[in-house]
């Protein structure tokens, strides 16, 4: 078969006259130049496209490290705002603090005016028992100056009531006797703190725990003593002061109180560990308090 079309195909070309052998040539230089120009054209494109993806790629690679730098950038924002929010909270916290310090002071003048007024009202009912008991006598005695002519020796004078020693004073829910000087140095501390005066205030209130070692007072001014030396950043002696009191008066009123500013002090002197320590111990012994409540928000921004 390949014989016969070989055969054919010598017969066509003896046949075909030069002109048409030169147009067969011409063709074929034709085709091969095609073929060529197609080969270049093919070999440019891979060429361009080559050239494209190596500019892509290095397009993609410096958007990705833009996108990098943006995203760390990000993230160092986000962290600062994060601390310019725990910090504002933290300045927040501790106006609260000052400002419920202040209604406490508030709520003390209170209950010292009403203790004083109690006071005044029993003295004023004893002086008005001696004196129509002094009355009394003096008029028996002028009767019976009138109704004898003799001189007579003049009855014993009945004795005065004794003025108590001690007041009755109540701070912090609790009703106890003082010493009227007990008293007075209480309170004088008391108003030194109100005034935002919390150095004198702290020097004032460790005196008077030194000196009345076994007063009624001493849990409310453990209180106010650590408290004080909280708001002149004294934080481990406000530690100290406030453990004592959650350790020695367990059921005061103001030992919730006391643990959570302990906590807040820890914090500030970088011992979260303690600190998430000292809240839990405030939510398992005083759960229903308000100290208890502000304890579970510092746990949850504790990392």
């Amino acid at each position: 078969m390949k014989s016969w079309r070989l055969a054919a195909s010598l017969c066509l070309w003896a046949v075909l006259t030069p002109t048409a052998q030169a147009a067969l040539f011409e063709d074929e230089e034709a085709r091969r130049a095609i073929l060529d120009l197609r080969q270049r054209l093919e070999n440019q494109r891979q060429t361009q496209l080559q050239s494209s993806e190596q500019t892509l790629q290095k397009s993609l690679e410096q958007s990705q490290k833009q996108f990098e730098i943006l995203r760390k950038q990000f993230e160092i924002l986000r962290k600062q705002v994060e601390l310019d929010l725990n910090q504002s909270k933290q300045d927040n916290r501790q106006a609260v603090l000052l400002l419920q310090a202040q209604i406490e002071a508030l709520k003390q003048d209170i209950a010292n005016l009403n203790g004083e007024r109690e006071q005044l009202l029993r003295e004023i009912t004893l002086l008005q028992r001696a004196l129509k008991e002094a009355n009394v006598d003096i008029e028996e005695r002028f009767q019976k100056m009138n109704s004898q002519l003799v001189k007579q020796e003049p009855p014993a004078t009945k004795e005065e009531a004794p003025k108590p020693s001690k007041v009755n004073v109540q701070v912090d829910g609790f009703e106890f006797l003082a010493e009227p000087e007990e008293k007075r140095d209480f309170e004088a501390a008391f108003v030194l703190f109100r005034k935002g005066d919390f150095a004198a205030a702290a020097k004032e209130f460790a005196q008077f725990v030194k000196v009345y070692s076994a007063s009624g007072y001493k849990p409310s001014a453990l209180y106010w003593l650590g408290s004080a030396r909280f708001a002149r950043r004294d934080f481990n002696e406000a530690i100290a002061q406030l453990k004592g009191l959650a350790n020695d008066f367990p059921n005061h009123a103001r030992t919730p109180e006391a643990m959570l500013t302990v906590g807040n002090a820890q914090l500030e002197i970088k011992q979260p560990k303690e600190a998430r320590k000292t809240f839990n111990e405030l939510l398992k012994l005083y759960p229903t308090t308000e100290a208890a409540a502000a304890a579970k928000d510092r746990l949850a921004q504790i990392k």
